[in-house]
């Protein structure tokens, strides 16, 4: 070890500075190990979530960007204006005089589809990852001891299925000159808010098992003026004989990502669903069922979504030649599948009739 000694400019104490090459030799092991990029990534992920859900982006993008116009009113000043000291030295932000304003970094980070994916880890999610070793070692278990948050769930895929995959969805209908939807385990609605609002002719009911995301998607087709058009209900999508009557006269049934829970109970649980969905699809009704497609690829946080499905114990099919399997068990067939070339996560939809 290497002792260097000189005096403080200031204090004119003596300063030893020790020198160990196999202590340097550790730390650039942990530094070329990109352990610290992924401790920094992590917490600036958590102070983005913060940045949005505290309401400090909103004031920052409608003008109150600083504590003289209002930018911490209510908040813990002195811990608030270091969280935004951090966000500057992370490139989100630029402090000119007490103001700060969004970098184009920071925009990009803190778009509509960029809050959408990161609340699904972070908001949805956070509480069954935060129970990873647990899970892993059976002192919980999902369902029982640990549960993800279904409200932001809603939320934050609805936003990215606006985006995606109601286009989509109106192909399908469009394709087969389609004007009214059920649409199973709707949420906050926003599936159907966004095809009413693209296609004027289109009327719709949602169904949902939770009463306070039918009240909110209630809410959300009274903002948007289309009450006249939309009903949501009640209703346990997997049990078709018990839906409510405004449920039977619509002809396209869609469902994006209901179905790949129930592999946890077996492939057969599945095809059991579909043979009900069957029984309902009379006339020229038809099933639209959107499922995610990943291949255990880090593509575009595959694996990040893989391993939040495998937490939660969800044994759905790899790719559709896997769900081809599943439809040729049931009473569906599959006439088209429909899907996106690059844009958006992996997602397949599948038009399935009974089979005759």
């Amino acid at each position: 070890m290497e002792i260097l000694t000189g005096y403080s400019q200031s204090a004119r104490a003596e300063v030893a500075q020790l020198r160990d090459e196999e202590l340097i030799h550790t730390w650039q092991q942990f530094q070329m190990s990109t352990m610290p990029d992924l401790i920094s990534a992590m917490h600036l992920c958590h102070a983005i979530h913060a940045l949005a859900d505290t309401g400090l982006l909103e004031r920052l993008r409608d003008g109150r960007n600083s504590a003289a116009t209002g930018l911490l009113d209510g908040m813990n000043e002195r811990i608030a204006a270091n969280v935004l000291r951090y966000l500057v030295a992370r490139g989100l932000l630029e402090e000119w005089q007490g103001a700060y304003t969004l970098t184009y970094k920071g925009e990009l980070l803190t778009s509509e589809i960029s809050l959408a994916r990161l609340g699904f880890y972070v908001e949805a999610y956070g509480p069954v990852t935060q129970r990873m070793g647990d899970l892993i070692t059976s002192k919980a278990v999902y369902g029982t001891d640990v549960q993800r948050s279904n409200g932001p769930l809603s939320r934050h895929c609805g936003t990215v299925f606006a985006k995606y995959y109601t286009p989509i969805i109106q192909e399908a209908m469009a394709g087969r000159g389609a004007k009214r939807i059920l649409d199973l385990g709707c949420g906050a609605g926003q599936l159907l808010i966004d095809v009413c609002l693209n296609d004027p002719d289109v009327t719709g009911v949602g169904l949902d098992i939770a009463p306070a995301a039918v009240e909110v998607a209630r809410e959300q087709a009274r903002r948007h003026g289309l009450e006249d058009r939309l009903q949501f209900v009640v209703g346990d999508a997997f049990a078709p004989t018990d839906w409510p009557d405004v449920c039977g006269g619509v002809e396209v049934i869609s469902g994006i990502g209901v179905l790949h829970e129930h592999f946890r109970d077996g492939d057969q649980a599945v095809v059991e669903i579909l043979d009900a969905y069957a029984e309902v699809l009379t006339g020229k009704k038809m099933l639209l069922i959107g499922e995610p497609e990943p291949y255990y690829d880090d593509r575009e946080n595959d694996s990040d979504f893989f391993l939040m499905h495998v937490l939660t114990d969800q044994g759905f099919p790899v790719d559709r030649s896997d769900w081809a399997d599943v439809f040729e068990r049931s009473k569906l067939t599959c006439r088209r599948v429909l899907t996106r070339a690059t844009a958006g996560p992996r997602m397949c939809f599948y038009d399935l009739v009974p089979r005759g």
